[in-house]
């Protein structure tokens, strides 16, 4: 693997777990990385891990995003040092690059270090991030699992929402397989979710060769998912930890020159993230019609039937492996 960068956060102690079970009462994980929390321009390029603006971002994404799988899982999310989403404006996508593959990838891996040796206890687990948090999914997918089979084993499915999944990055990675359908296991779930007026403009969360599974059908071509298959869309509130129902659910297609999930309905306009407070300034982040703060929330209740699913599944696998 590549050398680390900085001295690792200490996870043996409680204060740097956002989310750690004291008695895990459930057959299955889940290591939650929380996205670009950290929006504080008095800090540098890399958010320290107890930064206060940036711990309490991550609280409120724990609640808006890593509940959802609460009901089959126990959920485990580590502090770590992340870069400085209030710099991002500033800063080109490949400096952006270079900062996550240094302080926040050595946290992620002394994290996964001690959950692995201390708290994993052999159960069947998922991956889940979101943007930045995401970003570092993938490199734990790429070097950190690869160096580690006996782990990459026991993997149900990461859910890599926010940030891209590219043919390239699969090519480079033969290990890492993406999702095809509703049920499989050992994959990579992946969507960027967007409005058709962000077609064409650039954004940091979606590359070249991008590929992704629509959370409504669990199909990856362009096969539309009406609302009417969407069991519950909600919209997440920046400023308080909490999600409300929307009026109108979300429908879903995916864009195949792209590689993202559309959403025509024009009533969800209102929630891109340029709408949102906070983030006015990031339409050269994101484009202007990026719905990136609802990749979990507009699909919500499907994420979590999903997850039951795959659950389901990897038993199946397991049993019948087992004779």
């Amino acid at each position: 693997m590549k050398p680390f960068i900085g001295t690792p956060t200490d996870y043996s102690e409680k204060k740097h777990w956002l989310a750690k079970p004291e008695n895990p009462d459930k057959p299955v994980d889940v290591i939650y990385l929380y996205p670009s929390c950290c929006l504080d321009k008095k800090a540098g390029v890399i958010c320290p891990v107890d930064n206060k603006r940036m711990v309490r971002g991550a609280r409120r994404n724990f609640a808006q995003q890593a509940l959802v799988f609460k009901p089959m899982a126990n959920i485990f999310a580590p502090f770590w040092r992340q870069v400085n989403a209030g710099k991002l404006p500033d800063m080109r996508f490949d400096e952006i690059d270079r900062a996550e593959w240094a302080e926040p990838r050595t946290d992620v891996y002394a994290a996964l270090d001690y959950y692995f040796k201390y708290l994993n206890q052999g159960r069947p687990f998922f991956l889940a991030g979101h943007s930045q948090g995401s970003r570092l999914c993938y490199m734990v997918l790429s070097e950190y699992m690869k160096a580690h089979p006996e782990n990459y084993a026991n993997m149900i499915a990461a859910y890599c929402l926010g940030d891209a999944l590219t043919k390239t990055y699969l090519e480079e990675n033969p290990h890492v397989k993406a999702a095809q359908a509703e049920d499989d296991v050992g994959v990579v779930i992946s969507w960027n979710t967007e409005g058709p007026a962000n077609q064409g403009k650039p954004s940091l969360v979606v590359a070249p060769g991008a590929v992704a599974i629509n959370p409504l059908n669990w199909k990856t071509d362009d096969t539309p998912a009406a609302a009417g298959q969407n069991l519950g869309s909600y919209k997440p509130f920046i400023l308080i930890p909490r999600l409300r129902k929307l009026p109108v659910n979300a429908d879903a297609v995916i864009d195949p020159q792209r590689g993202t999930v559309i959403v025509n309905e024009p009533r969800l306009r209102r929630c891109a993230i340029t709408k949102m407070p906070g983030f006015k300034k990031m339409e050269s982040v994101f484009g202007p019609a990026s719905y990136h703060t609802c990749d979990y929330s507009f699909f919500y209740l499907n994420i979590r039937e999903n997850a039951r699913r795959r659950i389901d599944a990897w038993f199946a696998m397991r049993d019948k492996r087992n004779g």
